[in-house]
């Protein structure tokens, strides 16, 4: 699975987000790497907000703060 996100350092809920998803990531015992991507390559896959988790090249989510629950269960469906 690839993991990628697009988050900004001056943003509160992107932070969080960033930390939700490791915490989901080592819960669910998973190797991954996640990739931040930039900003120019999160103009080209059309991200209009932050923070933004691509799964496998997918766009899953995009200016939403998920819940450590709610990453582990989107996790999981992408496995």
């Amino acid at each position: 699975m690839k993991l990628q996100i697009y988050r900004t350092d001056d943003c509160p809920k992107c932070g969080l987000f960033w930390k939700n998803l490791k915490e989901a990531v080592k819960e669910l015992n998973l190797d991954e790497k996640i990739e931040r991507i930039d900003l120019e390559h999160a103009i080209k896959m059309n991200i209009t907000s932050c923070p933004a988790l691509i799964i496998n090249g997918e766009i899953k989510s995009m200016g939403t703060l998920l819940s450590v629950e709610e990453l582990k269960k989107m996790l999981k469906e992408n496995m």
